[in-house]
């Protein structure tokens, strides 16, 4: 296990660690702008607001992944999301191709 020391020598030569500490501090201080003006109920509906935050988070992440060398995860399937699809998919044509059919028969 590394020292802190050696994080912290990283943290000062690592370009790439520096810039996303760098993005999380501004969109956090701009989330902080945003959300202060706001009551609460309203902060939790704003899309800005939320994409300041979840952007800080995700360069918080990265920063520590290069830190501690782990690779970037994966992204997630949907197999189960995309078997749904094709299956609304399906039957919206099929009860389309049902209605012309019975269209087609009392015409």
């Amino acid at each position: 296990m590394p020292a802190a020391a050696d994080y912290v020598n990283r943290l000062f030569d690592d370009d790439y660690v520096r810039d996303q500490l760098g993005d999380a501090l501004v969109r956090g201080r701009r989330a902080y702008r945003r959300a202060r003006d706001q009551k609460a109920a309203e902060a939790v509906k704003d899309k800005r607001l939320m994409d300041h935050v979840t952007g800080a988070a995700a360069s918080l992440q990265a920063a520590v992944r290069a830190l501690t060398n782990q690779p970037p995860p994966k992204p997630k399937r949907r197999p189960l999301k995309t078997a749904a699809l094709l299956s609304a998919a399906l039957a919206v044509g099929a009860a389309a191709a049902w209605a012309d059919s019975r269209e087609a028969r009392s015409a």
